[in-house]
């Protein structure tokens, strides 16, 4: 399984506070 992201209307953070930092960058 790959943990891909699908665009989202909450948060990113709600679910991996860490990496949705590297995400959004």
């Amino acid at each position: 399984m790959e943990h891909t992201l699908p665009p989202l209307p909450y948060a990113l953070d709600a679910l991996a506070p860490e990496y949705s930092k590297e995400t959004l960058e």
